[in-house]
């Protein structure tokens, strides 16, 4: 009987200890919402629509580095450069000045998701 009490409790400890560590699968449709949340920007319909279309491609591509085989650093580096970029071409989308607005907006509406998804913090600090 104490054998079988001690073997539960190591697997359960085991257990919680992978869900500890697990990072939490952020779905991509609330990602998407999220950067998607502009109402605060005063922004021209065109540049909103601009914008709309331009996170749902960038969402694909977080989504394609999330869910790829490669190893944790390869998925961090290649988070950093794909968060490069996005800055680049929302300067170019929006103008500096709303790009830095959207940026910081951004960095407060999806710092929960950061917590889940340690690879995501790297898109929400720019």
């Amino acid at each position: 009987m104490k054998k079988i009490t001690l073997i539960l409790t190591v697997v359960a400890v085991i257990t919680l200890n992978f869900k500890i560590y697990a990072q939490e699968e952020v779905p991509k449709e609330l990602l998407l919402s999220s950067l998607n949340s502009v109402a605060h920007l005063k922004l021209e319909n065109d540049q909103i629509t601009q914008l709309m279309d331009y996170n749902k491609g960038f969402v694909d591509e977080v989504y394609e580095i999330l869910e790829s085989d490669k190893e944790e650093k390869y998925k961090k580096k290649s988070m950093n450069i794909l968060a490069e970029k996005r800055e680049n071409d929302l300067r170019q989308l929006i103008g500096k000045r709303e790009t830095n607005k959207y940026l910081k907006l951004m960095e407060d509406e999806l710092k929960p998701l950061g917590r889940k998804n340690n690879l995501l913090k790297s898109i929400i600090k720019n």
